[in-house]
């Protein structure tokens, strides 16, 4: 996350973080629970078994924009304890994503800069190597 300041407020942390997100390596976003997810398009098109949609592994859940608690999901594994102790992070509970290491954080609990960088490391722990290679190339080139 680059150091501009961030918009103020729980919908505006939400927007940065979409935002962020977005800018990452084949990154789409999808609503397969009528909720905002961000995936990894794995390839182009929709497998025969989805009528829409992004085909490839989710990364990032964003929950409602308006929620009264914003709060997203993101699958960590070096940052998992950290996120615990830091930001009061809870096992997600949505479809059982806790138990592979999703973890719930709560948008008000925690800077926008740390939060961008666990949906980094979200992205790192789910996204083909060609990507995370682009992804290290573009933070290269911006340093």
């Amino acid at each position: 996350m680059d150091d501009t300041s961030p918009p103020t407020g729980s919908t505006g942390t939400w927007d940065a973080v979409r935002a962020f997100a977005l800018g990452l390596p084949a990154a789409e976003e999808d609503f397969p629970w009528g909720e905002t997810v961000l995936k990894v398009r794995r390839k182009p098109g929709v497998p025969p078994w989805r009528e829409e949609g992004v085909h490839g592994p989710m990364f990032l859940w964003m929950g409602q924009r308006d929620a009264v608690v914003p709060a997203v999901c993101v699958k960590l594994s070096r940052s998992y304890d950290e996120a615990v102790a830091m930001a009061g992070a809870t096992p997600t509970t949505i479809s059982g994503l806790g138990q592979w290491g999703w973890l719930t954080v709560r948008l008000e609990a925690v800077d926008l800069n740390l939060v961008c960088d666990w949906v980094d490391e979200s992205y790192r722990n789910v996204a083909p190597r060609r990507f995370v290679a682009a992804l290290d190339d573009q933070q290269r080139t911006q340093r």
